[in-house]
């Protein structure tokens, strides 16, 4: 029996916001000067995961020494850079808002994401006008599970969250932590290619440049079995 596609489960950052260097400079704030790593390595060793990944890569190629006391203090400025800087230059991937919606007027739609609750809620309040407020069954953050991308556990809450088994949504993720995530919480995965290349999102199923070269119609027909 052909699969029916039942839910989309999205990623945020670098699927549905392009926030990473958003991301960055929030935590070139947070650290401070002696967080010396620069914007590339950032993209290609930290991202993927939470801000705790993210911040204590970057503290341990800096080679700085820190507790969960400093952690803390990084996270709470970092909260609030973000929300000033996403307020001043939110910017959505390509395609990604059109898809989004399109695909909410006929599916429920979730959001699994590495960034933390306050991060969504800065994002979505500025993005295309705050259009995406309203629009997702279920939302899990960070915040909301104990082990992050990518432990499945962001991906099946999700699908959770919408009443829908995990083997019948299709995820769409642009990390190798996302996309393991993802497979490993049941669910077939589209990758994005705008930031990692396919080869290091080899797990997934489907792999693609832009949500601009995608609709709800071809979604459907790559998840049951077309071409």
């Amino acid at each position: 029996m052909t699969a029916k596609l039942k839910g989309v489960v999205f990623d945020m950052d670098g699927v549905i916001i392009e926030s990473e260097h958003t991301h960055y400079r929030a935590i070139c704030e947070a650290m401070g000067e002696r967080m010396n790593q620069s914007y590339e390595t950032f993209l290609t060793k930290c991202t993927g995961g939470d801000e705790r990944f993210a911040m204590g890569r970057l503290a341990e190629f800096s080679g700085i020494e820190y507790d969960e006391s400093i952690f803390q203090q990084w996270s709470q400025r970092k909260a609030e850079a973000y929300r000033r800087l996403v307020s001043e230059s939110a910017k959505a991937m390509p395609g990604a808002i059109e898809l989004v919606c399109s695909v909410s007027e006929k599916l429920p739609i979730g959001l699994a994401t590495g960034s933390r609750r306050s991060d969504v809620e800065a994002a979505f309040s500025t993005l295309a006008g705050g259009k995406l407020n309203g629009l997702f069954q279920s939302i899990v953050t960070s915040d909301d599970v104990a082990k992050t991308k990518p432990d499945p556990a962001t991906y099946a809450k999700a699908a959770e969250g919408m009443g829908i088994s995990p083997s019948d949504c299709l995820a769409i993720d642009d990390s190798p932590n996302g996309v393991s995530s993802a497979k490993n919480a049941g669910m077939k995965v589209l990758g994005i290619t705008a930031i990692h290349d396919a080869s290091s999102l080899r797990d997934a199923d489907w792999h693609l440049r832009s949500l601009e070269e995608v609709t709800l119609a071809d979604l459907i027909n790559l998840f049951e079995g077309g071409s």
